[in-house]
């Protein structure tokens, strides 16, 4: 990626179209009868000079540049604006240099050239956007080269809604934007999610002719993708005349953002149509349409195409296959691609350490790490936050605590997400205090760290206690989400406070404008469940808005089996868990002992013999019945 100062020059690389305050560059034509023929020869010197330094830049041979630079003002060569404007360019990584720079302009009198102020607004903004701030509002006749490199200076570093202003403002003092100007404002409205403003700018666009660029029409794609606006988005883009290949990958990112992993497929298949090949971006992409889907035989057929086009030797395509792999619960295939990986970075050994701790093989995660450190890798918060997960997975404490005594000693004791797991580390051991001391260090609980104390109360039964700490979170200010409602609902059912969870439960839409959804039904399936009430529960799941699914009947069975209340209900619900995933051999033995503590020979007969069409074979000791929420 090109860094802010290499934008800026690109916006006044014409610069014969800028106007200056200096009368300094005669042509020959003008001078030809005036100049006298040592001032002209000078002025050929110093050309070759700035040729020379410009040279240099071109190279990246920065510090060379420089020192040539530091020669031609020992040699008393008076550089022009665009000598100046080079070494800019060349000094932009170091801040002391730059404002030395800085002060030369100043001496030698180029303080008022217009694309000196935008060269040094676009260097300052990298590292200091109170200078090129300074400098900007200090500038004036400032024309549109500079009104749009400190609005795309803006965008850059965050200063979305700043950047829309000052697109606005330079209409008002007159000066009309660009196509530039309209490229670097709109994924200002893209990451605001100002839907509204990008119309505005997309009808600003076609009104001075300017919708024909196909990089603004790809940002413009992008920024109605942004906001939820797919249909838009994909308007914008089959009314691209000559797409390239921004634009597909543009629109396939488009709709993986918005959860069209489908139709993010399809666009792959019909830019291959149009000739357009793939780049490392697009094939990161496409895996990450691939990987929610579980379509695991597409995934291989992909794996495979990604191995003809001759990618696998790009460590971030590979990694996404690794989380894509982990993704379909196929460890052995992600294993075999990270062992095959040569050089790994820390993203790769993240991803699969990330794999074993969310696997059923979570100490593998720590095998990895091990590695990771014989190779004289440093972890990062990501691979901690996996390793006290996989800590808490197999009850591993002596291993979790040293973790911990790791993070301690990396400085990272003030991040939400490691914060958040070490009480839920702590708390699934049962050592509920060590949590809550980890909870109250913390200078600014967020979102997270509440809801981890939250739950981490929920599990060690402790219903009152979690009541307490979400009201405190009300309180103090923060609203909850979709998953601090998760947690209390649980905590709920586990404390048996069926009164204070109905409460929070029609409190989530009412108060808060937060939608239940599957997991939130199954905490209510599991508090009716719990207390006995069966049949309220089969009530409650048949009256869902929404489908239930294996989560909410496993529930539902599991209460029907300890209490043995209802058998027409526990029929029912097994039947409707076979229909859900009809290989699982599990469902059909809870129903055949269910007949068989009826009597009901002939039935159980008859699922035998339907077991035996189907070929399914009793997995011993094997269920994905949830107990419990």
């Amino acid at each position: 990626m090109t860094s802010i100062g290499e934008n800026a020059y690109k916006v006044f690389a014409k610069m014969s179209k800028r106007r200056y305050s200096s009368t300094n560059l005669l042509t020959f034509r003008e001078g030809s009868f005036f100049v006298d023929p040592i001032k002209f020869a000078e002025k050929q010197n110093v050309r070759s000079w700035t040729s020379q330094i410009s040279s240099l830049v071109r190279e990246n041979q920065s510090i060379e540049a420089i020192n040539l630079f530091k020669t031609m003002l020992k040699d008393e060569r008076k550089p022009n604006y665009v000598t100046v404007l080079s070494v800019i360019r060349a000094a932009e990584k170091w801040q002391p240099m730059v404002r030395g720079i800085h002060g030369c302009t100043i001496k030698m009198g180029f303080e008022l050239e217009l694309p000196i102020v935008t060269a040094l607004v676009g260097v300052y903004s990298v590292w200091d956007m109170d200078s090129a701030w300074q400098l900007f509002n200090h500038t004036k006749g400032k024309d549109v080269v500079l009104w749009s490199a400190m609005a795309s200076a803006c965008v850059k570093t965050g200063e979305y809604i700043e950047a829309i202003e000052l697109f606005r403002k330079m209409q008002v003092c007159g000066v009309e934007p660009n196509y530039v100007s309209i490229v670097g404002i709109v994924p200002a409205c893209a990451n605001l999610g100002a839907l509204r403003v990008g119309k505005e700018i997309h009808a600003y666009s076609i009104k001075v002719s300017s919708i024909s660029h196909v990089n603004i029409q790809n940002s413009l794609v992008d920024m109605y993708a942004k906001c939820g606006s797919l249909k838009a988005s994909v308007t914008v883009f089959r009314g691209i005349e000559k797409k390239d290949l921004v634009s597909w990958r543009t629109m396939i990112h488009g709709c993986v953002e918005n959860d069209r992993f489908n139709e993010a497929l399809s666009l792959f298949s019909e830019m291959r149509y149009c000739s357009f090949e793939p780049d490392e971006s697009v094939i990161r992409e496409v895996i990450g349409a691939l990987s929610p889907l579980g379509e695991i035989k597409i995934g291989q057929w992909f794996h495979s195409f990604v191995l003809k086009q001759g990618y696998l030797g790009c460590i971030s395509v590979v990694t996404a296959l690794l989380h894509m792999y982990s993704g379909f619960g196929d460890i052995e295939s992600a294993r075999s691609l990270f062992d095959h990986l040569k050089p790994k970075d820390l993203i790769a050994w993240s991803t699969m350490i990330s794999a074993y701790a969310q696997s059923d093989r979570p100490s593998n995660a720590v095998d990895i790490y091990r590695q990771m450190q014989s190779a004289n890798e440093k972890p990062n918060e990501i691979i901690y936050v996996s390793l006290l997960q996989a800590c808490s997975s197999m009850a591993a404490e002596e291993i979790g605590e040293g973790i911990h005594a790791q993070v301690i000693k990396s400085g990272n004791t003030s991040n939400a997400f490691l914060i958040s797991s070490l009480i839920d580390m702590y708390c699934k051991f049962g050592r509920i205090r060590q949590g809550e001391a980890i909870f109250s260090e913390c200078p600014n609980k967020d979102l997270i760290c509440w809801s981890s104390m939250i739950n981490g109360y929920g599990i060690n039964g402790h219903g009152i206690e979690a009541l307490q700490c979400y009201l405190d979170m009300l309180n103090s200010g923060i609203k909850p989400n979709d998953v601090v409602f998760i947690s209390v609902l649980s905590a709920c059912s586990h404390s048996g406070l069926e009164y204070e969870g109905w409460n929070w439960f029609h409190a989530m839409e009412e108060r808060f404008s937060v939608s239940p959804k599957l997991a939130h039904y199954a905490c209510m399936v599991d508090m009716l469940s719990r207390q006995g009430n069966i049949k309220e529960a089969f009530e409650f799941v048949n009256n869902m808005p929404i489908e239930p699914d294996k989560r909410i009947w496993g529930t539902l069975l599991a209460g029907c089996r300890k209490t043995r209340v209802s058998v027409e209900i526990s029929e029912i619900v097994v039947k409707q868990l076979i229909a859900l995933d009809p290989e699982n051999t599990s469902y059909f033995e809870i129903l055949s002992n269910l007949y068989s503590e009826l009597g009901r020979w002939k039935d159980v007969e008859q699922l035998r013999h339907l077991m035996d069409e189907k070929n399914l074979k009793k997995d011993m000791g094997y269920s994905l019945i949830e107990t419990s929420v």
